[in-house]
């Protein structure tokens, strides 16, 4: 994504933009509209046909990624976290990673397989952070927050990449424990209309405050940037009534520096 000085602008740290049914036209759209985006992806196959869709979006910050739902139904193996490794090698953009614990997802073999992926990837985004740029992480942390910190801390990754962990529901203390090791965190409208996401939105630092859609929901989705453009809106207004001051520029300001060198 090019860097863009301009405070105006809004910024969607979490969106499956492959999931549009034209992700192009969308993109195009949301620039004109003033939004940049890191387009999250689920599976590297995903990854590499979004690559080649949204090439030349200059807008577009598109990340490599392997959903852990892929990971713990099968979807994805081994093979796709070989490629995803490689990829980090020189893919500054990392996400959707993650882990899962509701809805059975750990179940033994759906666990372990989940669990030996990102460890695996945070071991690679370490190792290549370590080496060069920092890596960014967009990471999923559902029922799942200790478990996705220890892995963080255990592998490095916690204090050389920058980890954003995505719709954030976990414990207070696991979200002063998400502080303490350098964490962002990405709000969107869905986690800021509970009770917990506008008061977890209150206390995270404001340097690690970031806005997000996680949006569309699902593959295929004939819809446009106007989608995107209006629940970023909606979610500055909420984050300026938590914080109770307005955050456009904070905003904007977090997004530059996550992106930056």
């Amino acid at each position: 994504m090019d860097a863009r000085d301009d405070e105006a602008r809004l910024f969607d740290a979490h969106c499956h933009l492959d999931w549009f049914a034209h992700p192009t036209r969308v993109a195009r759209e949301a620039d004109a509209a003033g939004l940049d985006v890191l387009a999250v992806t689920v599976t590297p196959e995903g990854w590499r046909t979004a690559a080649g869709e949204l090439a030349g979006c200059p807008n577009v910050a598109l990340a490599a990624g392997l959903h852990p739902w892929w990971a713990a139904n099968g979807h994805c193996g081994e093979h796709d976290v070989d490629e995803l490794c490689r990829a980090v090698e020189d893919q500054r953009l990392v996400g959707e990673v993650g882990l899962d614990r509701s809805r059975g997802r750990d179940a033994p073999d759906a666990w372990s397989a989940q669990a030996a992926a990102f460890e695996r990837v945070c071991a690679a985004a370490a190792g290549a952070s370590a080496a060069g740029a920092p890596r960014v992480l967009s990471i999923h942390s559902a029922c799942a927050a200790t478990d996705v910190l220890d892995v963080l801390e255990r592998t490095g990754a916690a204090g050389c990449c920058r980890c954003v962990l995505h719709w954030f529901s976990g414990s207070t203390p696991e979200l002063w424990r998400a502080v303490r090791a350098g964490c962002w965190f990405s709000f969107g409208e869905r986690s800021l209309a509970t009770g917990r996401g506008r008061e977890y939105a209150r206390l995270v630092p404001a340097a690690r405050l970031l806005t997000e859609t996680d949006l569309p929901a699902a593959a295929g989705d004939k819809g446009g940037a106007a989608t995107l453009v209006d629940s970023v809106g909606r979610t500055l207004d909420s984050l300026a009534r938590a914080r109770g001051a307005d955050v456009r520029a904070l905003v904007a300001q977090n997004a530059r520096a996550l992106l930056g060198d």
